[in-house]
């Protein structure tokens, strides 16, 4: 950890961190993680952390995780507390936040490893959450966050699916983002495709319909790639003519459907927990 104090708004150094509330990040190669959870979780993943941000009462709390997860070099930025709030536009509350560099960390074949011949016969087993177009951030970071605390093994996202690194998706994600295997594709029916025929997973589509299998009476594939529809149409015909089978919550009270976060914890839950039969 390399200490810095810094004590003008103004210094390019924390050009990053400044207006966030302003700043959507998109199209930037950077993305920012925020609190003590999601700094420690992106220390210790795979992205390459540019620097860090902590505000002078906030210092002694998170050093022993900078010090002991952060490189020698990693430059981190202590300030006085008014001056976070100053650089970052609003109340900046959590103490500490860091930049962290966009990159391709994960490819299909990293999702779906291909089974040793010895395992042929008795697959490990694999669950996948597939989410093709949901737009709002708060639903993709309880995805991941259900994810990491369940067990999946990955998530496949496709092109128009808003970003897990999106300072809100990320912070109601808790991190899960930056620990859960992940890729966003530019052609999501191409790599469905590929999942079926050369990684041999079975393709599930969660829907709402009589004619769905219910979750009580479904038998998961060992691999199985559940795929979760937007906030507002559920999944489109194009991923429905790829699943192998639809498969449903039934509801009660008169109750329409559940919100996307919701729906994928249980489906989750019941795929991590029973595995295969």
């Amino acid at each position: 950890m390399n200490r810095i104090y810094l004590t003008q708004a103004d210094d390019p150094r924390l050009a990053p961190y400044r207006n966030l509330r302003e700043r959507t990040l998109r199209g930037e190669m950077i993305f920012l993680a925020e609190g003590d959870l999601v700094v420690e979780r992106l220390l210790v993943s795979r992205y390459f952390v540019e620097s860090a941000l902590v505000a002078e009462s906030a210092f002694e709390r998170v050093r022993p995780v900078l010090e002991e997860k952060g490189r020698a070099d990693l430059p981190v930025f202590l300030v006085p507390d008014a001056l976070v709030n100053m650089v970052a536009g609003f109340p900046f509350h959590q103490g500490v936040m860091a930049v962290g560099r966009r990159e391709a960390v994960w490819e299909l074949e990293s999702l779906c490893p291909v089974e040793e011949p010895s395992r042929q016969r008795n697959p490990l087993r694999r669950v996948l959450a597939v989410v093709p177009d949901a737009t709002k951030p708060e639903n993709i970071g309880t995805v991941f966050r259900n994810c990491a605390a369940l067990g999946a093994d990955g998530v496949l996202l496709g092109p128009q699916a808003c970003d897990p690194l999106s300072r809100r998706g990320l912070r109601v994600s808790m991190g899960g983002a930056l620990q859960i295997p992940w890729l966003k594709t530019d052609d999501l029916e191409r790599d469905l495709c590929r999942l079926k025929h050369d990684f041999h997973y079975r393709i599930y589509g969660t829907i709402l319909s009589d004619s769905a299998t219910e979750l009580m009476n479904l038998t998961w594939s060992p691999r199985c790639a559940i795929c979760f529809g937007n906030e507002y149409d559920g999944l489109q015909p194009e991923v429905l003519r790829l699943c192998d089978e639809e498969i449903t919550i039934p509801m009660a009270c008169g109750v329409d459907s559940l919100n996307l976060g919701v729906s994928a914890g249980i489906f989750l839950y019941e795929a991590c927990r029973r595995g295969h039969s």
